[in-house]
């Protein structure tokens, strides 16, 4: 590959992570574009696509980097990585270098997800609401059935995974909590994790919104625990 083809990965953090790929040391990769605009994310800065990717030279450096400080996953994020053409590639590549990999997705790419999975050690994926309301709270015009068919692909074909919903008070009632745990019935884990308000939110009515309350993520946990197999709490 000449220095002037690019792999899937736009931005990386400097640091490895304890907390963002489940009992492992990561790096953390972000791919530009979304096709939701929930507005509350905190990567208001990657939802547009734009600016170039990494060059494979560039990726191949990174990785060599991060094995020097015993890091042993990489976890791809976003925006929503699904979007990228080259994240096959890009997988495999990482693959190559000997990481395990953790990709999170909105679910809405049921397709690009598929040919994913098989490169992927685990998946996390957003459950945002209940299924109606996804237009409304992610702005979003894509087909129900995609958010179904990526659950599903997942709970049948992944290695290992979890689905996860940011809770805010106020938007997500008992009612709400339940038709989430619902989407997802039977699976291995489900996450409740807190709505942070930011000054930055890229929707103004959610920056000044309270950070979820550790009680109501805790209630959240033991509503959703009669329909998946672990319910649980992560950020309190």
């Amino acid at each position: 590959m000449s220095e002037q083809e690019y792999c899937a990965l736009y931005a990386r953090m400097l640091q490895p992570s304890l907390v963002d790929y489940p009992g492992k040391m990561s790096a953390l990769f972000f791919t530009r574009g979304c096709n939701f605009r929930c507005g509350y994310c905190h990567n208001q800065s990657l939802l547009e696509p734009g600016q170039r990717n990494y060059t494979w030279q560039e990726l191949e450096g990174f990785c060599r980097e991060y094995q020097k400080q015993w890091v042993e996953a990489l976890t791809i994020t976003g925006g929503e990585p699904c979007l990228q053409p080259k994240l096959p590639e890009t997988l495999k590549f990482l693959r190559k270098q000997g990481f395990m990999i953790k990709l999170d997705s909105n679910g809405s790419r049921p397709e690009a997800l598929k040919l994913a999975l098989p490169l992927l050690d685990y998946v996390a994926m957003d459950i945002k609401c209940s299924l109606p309301k996804y237009k409304q709270l992610c702005s979003w015009s894509g087909d129900e059935q995609q958010i179904l068919a990526s659950i599903k692909l997942i709970m049948q074909e992944a290695k290992d995974y979890e689905f996860r919903t940011t809770l805010i008070e106020g938007l997500h009632d008992d009612e709400e909590i339940i038709a989430c745990a619902k989407l997802v019935q039977g699976a291995k884990k489900l996450v409740f994790q807190p709505f942070l308000p930011h000054p930055d939110l890229p929707d103004p009515k959610f920056r000044t919104l309270e950070r979820t309350r550790a009680s109501f993520l805790q209630h959240a946990a033991k509503l959703a625990s009669k329909w998946v197999r672990q319910a649980s709490v992560r950020g309190e």
